[in-house]
C-alpha cells in the first residue's frame, strides 16, 4: 500500500500543471495548521489579482524541507512556496518576493519545555544564561544558523516531530517554537495525552525572520500578481484583518508585552532596504523588558 502510495505522489509530481492549477507544497493534511495564514494570504493576493484566462487552483502537496522546495521550483515541479528569508535565498535560482508575510511574527519565539527545562530556564535572566541549557532544533531548519551564531548549545532533532519526541524523552532542555506555532502544538500534544510538556510562562527569543513566497522562475506572471496582490491587501486592509483574524488570540495569548525578551542576532536576514516601511514589523507595546538588543556571540 504505501508503495503504491509513494508512487502516486511521484506520478502527480511528474505532471505538468494544468491551466489555472497552483502546485504549493504543505496544507495537505489537516492536522498540519503551519501552513494556514499563508495558503490564506496567498489566497487573497491572487483573488486581489485576478487571472484574466482560467480561475485559480491552489494545488496542495505534501510538505517539504526548505532545500527541496527550492529544487523543485526551480526545476518547475512547484509554482509557488514559502522560505524562510535569509541572504542565500535571494541569491536562489527563484523569484523572491520580498514581502514578509507574517510582519516578523516567526522571530517572536516562546520556549517549549520538559519538567526539567522549565527549572532551569525558571533562573535565566539574559542570554548568557540561556547558552548552557540545551535547545532542540532541526538542523534543517533555514533559521538553525541564527541559533549557532548566537552561541546557543543546539542539540540536533531528528525531523519536526522527532524533536518533541526528544524533548519528552529529556534529550533537549526546550525547543523554540514560533508564537504562532506553538499554542497549537501544544494542543495537540495534549489531545494525544501527553501532559509532560509547558509553555515556559516568562521568557521569549525575538530575531528578525520572517516567511516570504518565492516562485518558479518560469513562472513571472504569477510573481507579479502575488506581488500586485499583496501590495493591494496591505493598502486596503485586508491583510491586517487576516492577519488580526489568525494571530490577535494567540499573541493575546503569549502576553509578549508582559515577558523577558531575549534579542537574538539573525547575521543571515536579507537586506530589504526601503521596501518595507518600520511600522508593518510587528512588536507588542509596551515592551516591559529586554535582554540586550541583537546580542553579539561572545
Amino acid at each position: 500500500m504505501l508503495h503504491r502510495v509513494l508512487l502516486l505522489l511521484v506520478a502527480l509530481f511528474a505532471l505538468p500543471a494544468i491551466a489555472g492549477d497552483i502546485r504549493f507544497p504543505g496544507g495537505d493534511t489537516p492536522e498540519d495548521k503551519r501552513w494556514d495564514f499563508v495558503l490564506e494570504i496567498l489566497t487573497l493576493a491572487l483573488q486581489k489579482a485576478p487571472a484574466s484566462d482560467a480561475p485559480d487552483r491552489i494545488v496542495r502537496l505534501p510538505a517539504q524541507m526548505q532545500a527541496r522546495r527550492i529544487a523543485d521550483l526551480s526545476s518547475g515541479h512547484l509554482d509557488v512556496a514559502v522560505a524562510i528569508g535569509s541572504r542565500d535565498l535571494v541569491r536562489q535560482p527563484v523569484i523572491f518576493i520580498p514581502v514578509p508575510l507574517q510582519r516578523g511574527l516567526l522571530g517572536w519565539r516562546l520556549l517549549l519545555a520538559n519538567a526539567e527545562g522549565a527549572r532551569e530556564l525558571a533562573h535565566v535572566q539574559s542570554l548568557d544564561d540561556l547558552r548552557p541549557l540545551r535547545m532542540g532544533f532541526v538542523r534543517t531548519f533555514a533559521d538553525y544558523p541564527v541559533m549557532l551564531a548566537n552561541q546557543l548549545r543546539v542539540v540536533d532533532g531528528a525531523d519536526y516531530q522527532g524533536m518533541f519526541k526528544m524533548l519528552k524523552a529529556g534529550r533537549m532542555d526546550y525547543l523554540s517554537r514560533g508564537v504562532g506555532e506553538i499554542f497549537a502544538e501544544h494542543e495537540a500534544l495534549h489531545a494525544r495525552g501527553d501532559n509532560t510538556l509547558l509553555i515556559e510562562p516568562r521568557l521569549a527569543l525575538h530575531y528578525r525572520a520572517d516567511w516570504f513566497f518565492v516562485v518558479n522562475p518560469a513562472r513571472r506572471d504569477l510573481a507579479e500578481r502575488i506581488g500586485r496582490g499583496l501590495d493591494q491587501a496591505r493598502r486596503d486592509g485586508s491583510y491586517e484583518r487576516v492577519f488580526q483574524q489568525y494571530f490577535a488570540p494567540v499573541l493575546a495569548q503569549a502576553r509578549l508585552d508582559q515577558r523577558q525578551i531575549i534579542e537574538l542576532a539573525n547575521p543571515d536576514f536579507p537586506d530589504l532596504g526601503n521596501q518595507i516601511p518600520a511600522n508593518w514589523w510587528w512588536a507588542p507595546e509596551p515592551r516591559r523588558s529586554s535582554v540586550g538588543e541583537a546580542q553579539k556571540p561572545h
